[in-house]
């Protein structure tokens, strides 16, 4: 029997990080920041477990006013990230060969959007997003400002990726 799920398709893998690159503020973002949103964007549902910082309140009350779907969850949220990992580096290195993003802040854990356009079609698909996929958006700019490491930094927060042996 064959199953797909979007989170294992490397095209929509590229599809998901360009709608995040295009929605959000940031010049440069961390590879594993970009991974933790590609996450969320694939399974919004989980956005409700993320423990929010006060400044919040209003996303947090987006997220947590949704009923739980049972089965929506994921037994092991953690788990799954770490098998997109190859889908998403896989992606990010697509990018890279298309000149979406810079080669050389990638090798350095960095993703920097360049100057090269997106054709117009493909520009029309990425503004198209459900509800669900524009509150993971409006997340991705409300956590901008969150440091990544550290202890209420996002790895912690949303408890996808260890961050206890993080550079302080």
């Amino acid at each position: 029997m064959l199953v797909y799920h979007p989170a294992f398709d490397l095209y929509h893998c590229v599809f998901r990080i360009l709608q995040i690159l295009e929605h959000m503020k940031r010049k440069d973002v961390e590879v594993d920041r970009l991974r933790i949103w590609d996450f969320y964007l694939t399974f919004p549902n989980e956005a409700r477990k993320i423990r929010f910082p006060q400044d919040l309140k209003e996303l947090k009350r987006v997220f947590k006013s949704n009923a739980p779907n049972p089965y929506e969850d994921l037994m092991d949220a953690k788990r799954i990230l770490l098998r997109m990992r190859s889908y998403q580096e896989a992606a990010l290195k697509c990018l890279a060969s298309y000149k979406l993003i810079d080669t050389e802040e990638l090798n350095r854990g960095i993703i920097r959007r360049t100057d090269q356009t997106i054709p117009d079609e493909i520009k029309e698909k990425l503004a198209q997003l459900n509800i669900e996929q524009q509150n993971v958006l409006k997340l991705v700019e409300g956590f901008n400002e969150l440091p990544l490491f550290g202890k209420s930094g996002l790895k912690e927060r949303t408890g996808l990726i260890d961050f206890k042996y993080d550079p302080k």
